[in-house]
């Protein structure tokens, strides 16, 4: 339609004029007005405009208008033109608005429409059929990862406790805080510390991050230790169908043993330092020390201690090589658990007499919608867990700066790691070795040999470290891989016994010898702790109980590191002035809280005396005393805080007394 409208009027040669009665034409001229070039047959052109502008531009609007609009307009006219119309556009509206939103709802969850969805998170059945939720299945790629349905029992809390899942989702976790702490973190010995204080004083959330890090990095070594432990008491490891399952879940234990290992060095602390220390100095023990040994710390370190190499190496292996290859070993193992052969049901269920139990067992759960608004469930609660912890009752560790010519008073290896430093302090293998060694050293000298004191057969060819920190710790894996699956198949097929997964009814030797295992490795971790085998001077071990050198960490995890009772009291707690612990011998209801810690100083030192009295020299103090002093040191807020320990002198090099003295600020928090 063109912007005007052109009419064209003709008027014929031989036409007539128009006259009304009295001769006048019907235009009110005369009939003989003045003769148009009609005659001569020339046309006549009108031009007129049956639009006003508005509607002319209106109209061009409208020719040029998109598909979409064009078919708005129609309904837009009918709303105008009055009750009907209207009512007949909202539902038209409605209609539409229905539809675009189905549709974009199955574009983004690849199958279910927006009804079904609905019915999705209500729990209720499928309103469309075939089963939209099962092209969810088809179409999406992270639910392609999971089956449709799981067996009914297999889904039983009490049977898994949701462990394997909680693995992953530690992990994922881990990935996520991890991601966030790399921006603001620099893999060098002159930034490490200095980003990690930054981190936790000036980068919002940056405390609660690395917080959440460490728990989730603690939690996740916790989680798979008890799925792994899971797994053998159901006896889901059990072979053909499950035997390299298992295989693929110890790669991945010591996968995530290495991987929180690789993280505790970053913060280049005084803890981190000295734990990878002895953590690495277990690679000098591998047979042969000369070449095997130096190499292995060497690769690990960088140099023949941890510097700037060694922390880069560490940081690598913990952002990218571990986490890379964790990735694809859980990718198999999900495969194998998801695709191959299914969560396995409880034993009694499975291996009931009944058919009717055995039916209800294998029935089918889809995974959409029941156990995917339960993970769901799972990951809020757990979620909000962590974040609580983290917020208010844990906090990562950082003590000061690491320091190679220091090393901090009982230093130990994290505490998944404390079993080895148990066997390295050799409670077991080198006394017997002794014992065998005089007995044999006797029976000689009952010959005539006449054996020189102090002589020894068997100790010089036993390297308790090799053994004890690289060769027994390595033979425990191969035990793991082949030992449980296939030994305990072998098992039953010697003893004729019938192949099953009950524990308490058919797998009785398994239950012993899981139980002393058990009890060995508690053992042996406890030998691992500061508590055993481990001891400084009696009076410096009194200055650590009440003023730690550092953080004292606990040996099991998620438990807050303790500064000593001195420090928990604070800044305002400590009253100025000299205090002689002896005053404080006998305690008293109405001691404040600050009297209460003088009188347990003094009792410790008191102990020290009584120790002695009993004829231990190692570990007591003759005659001892003591006095703590609190001196503003500043007026800005700073105290120094001296617990001075006397004692008769033992030797004529021993000084008789010691000084434990540290400084503290009124604005520190130590809980």
């Amino acid at each position: 339609m063109g912007l005007f409208n052109r009419k064209v009027k003709t008027k014929p040669v031989n036409e007539t004029p128009k006259t009304d009665g009295n001769g006048h034409g019907t235009d009110g001229h005369a009939g003989d007005a003045e003769p148009t070039n009609g005659g001569n047959g020339a046309e006549l052109f009108e031009v007129k405009t049956s639009l006003s502008l508005s509607e002319r531009l209106g109209a061009a609007a409208r020719e040029r208008a998109p598909h979409a609009i064009k078919e708005l307009i129609p309904w837009i006219d009918k709303a105008r033109s009055g009750p009907a119309g209207r009512a007949e556009f909202i539902d038209k509206t409605k209609e539409s608005a229905w539809q675009q939103a189905d549709n974009t709802v199955r574009a983004v969850s690849a199958g279910m429409g927006l009804a079904d969805t609905r019915a999705f998170f209500r729990g209720d059945p499928p309103v469309e059929k075939p089963n939209p939720r099962y092209k969810v299945h088809v179409n999406a790629f992270f639910a392609h990862l999971r089956p449709k349905y799981y067996e009914k029992s297999s889904t039983k809390f009490s049977h898994t406790f949701g462990l394997g899942y909680l693995s992953f989702y530690m992990f994922v976790l881990e990935t996520i805080t991890g991601v966030i702490l790399m921006v603001f973190y620099t893999p060098s010995d002159r930034r490490a510390y200095e980003d990690i204080v930054e981190i936790m004083s000036t980068i919002p959330y940056g405390q609660l991050m690395r917080d959440l890090h460490r728990v989730g990095a603690e939690l996740m070594v916790l989680i798979v230790v008890l799925h792994m432990t899971r797994v053998f008491l159901t006896g889901s490891f059990k072979p053909p169908a499950r035997g390299f399952t298992w295989l693929t879940g110890i790669v991945l234990l010591i996968l995530t043993f290495a991987l929180s290992f690789s993280g505790y060095l970053l913060p280049w602390d005084q803890l981190a330092y000295w734990a990878v220390t002895i953590g690495t100095s277990m690679a000098k023990s591998v047979p042969p020390k000369e070449i095997v040994g130096y190499f292995s710390n060497l690769i690990m370190r960088g140099g023949d201690t941890i510097n700037q190499n060694g922390l880069l190496r560490f940081y690598l292996m913990h952002v990218f090589a571990l986490p890379a290859i964790t990735l694809i070993l859980i990718s198999v193992h999900y495969y194998r658990v998801a695709r191959s052969h299914g969560i396995s049901l409880p034993a009694a269920e499975e291996e009931s007499p009944d058919p009717n139990v055995r039916k209800a067992a294998k029935e089918r759960v889809d995974y959409l919608p029941e156990l995917f608004t339960r993970e769901l469930l799972w990951a809020a609660v757990v979620t909000f867990l962590v974040t609580a912890y983290s917020a208010w009752i844990f906090h990562a560790p950082l003590q000061e700066h690491s320091n190679p010519l220091h090393t901090p008073l009982h230093t130990t290896a994290p505490w998944y790691f404390l079993w080895i430093q148990g066997l390295l302090k050799d409670a077991f293998v080198l006394p017997a070795l002794r014992a065998v060694d005089q007995s044999m050293i006797a029976m000689a000298n009952a010959l005539g040999a006449n054996m020189p004191p102090g002589s020894t057969i068997i100790v010089p060819f036993y390297d308790s470290p090799a053994w004890q920190g690289v060769i027994i710790p390595t033979m425990i894996i191969p035990a793991l891989f082949l030992g449980v699956p296939y030994i305990n198949e072998f098992w039953e097929k010697f003893w004729g016994s019938k192949p099953s997964r009950q524990l308490l009814k058919h797998r009785k030797g398994t239950v012993i010898v899981a139980i002393l295992s058990t009890i060995f490795m508690l053992v042996i971790w406890y030998q691992g702790t500061p508590f055993y085998g481990v001891a400084a001077p009696p009076a410096v071990e009194v200055g650590q109980t009440f003023l730690p050198e550092e953080g004292v960490l606990p040996p099991v995890p998620l438990v807050p590191d303790d500064w000593g009772p001195i420090r928990q009291l604070g800044y305002a707690n400590l009253p100025d002035g000299e205090y002689d612990l002896a005053q404080y011998a006998t305690p008293r209801e109405s001691y404040t809280e600050f009297e209460r810690v003088l009188a347990g100083m003094q009792q410790e030192i008191l102990k020290r005396g009584a120790i002695w009295n009993s004829g231990d020299k190692t570990h007591g103090l003759p005659n001892p005393r003591g006095t703590f002093t609190v001196e503003q040191w500043q007026q800005n807020g700073l105290k120094r805080l001296d617990f001075h320990i006397q004692w008769d002198k033992m030797t004529p090099s021993d000084t008789g007394e010691y000084h434990r003295v540290i400084y503290l600020h009124e604005d520190a928090n130590y809980k």
